[in-house]
């Protein structure tokens, strides 16, 4: 058996999960920005709609850069993560 290799491959999976976890609540966020948002849009008067369109910072440009950022720590930090595997040596023991 190769410990090392199911060890990190253990410390990716965990990590995968962990930012697919944060690029999830970036959906909810946007999803109740949304709500909010046409929420606000439906009780004020019609001139007020410019300003509304205007304050709307949480459009598609926005999400997709945090999504972006995201992935990139994300797949920044299983790099470190192997690289950093490789100063150690890694034996199961089994009882």
């Amino acid at each position: 058996m190769d410990a090392q290799n199911i060890f990190r491959k253990h410390c990716e999976r965990n990590t995968t999960t962990l930012f697919k976890g944060f690029l999830m609540m970036l959906e909810d966020l946007q999803k109740e920005h949304e709500i909010h948002f046409g929420k606000l849009k439906k009780n004020l008067p019609v001139e007020y709609s410019a300003i509304i369109e205007q304050a709307d910072y949480f459009d598609e440009e926005k999400i997709q850069h945090l999504r972006k950022r995201t992935l990139d720590i994300g797949n920044e930090a299983i790099r470190g993560m192997q690289g950093g595997l490789e100063n150690f040596t890694i034996d199961f023991e089994f009882k």
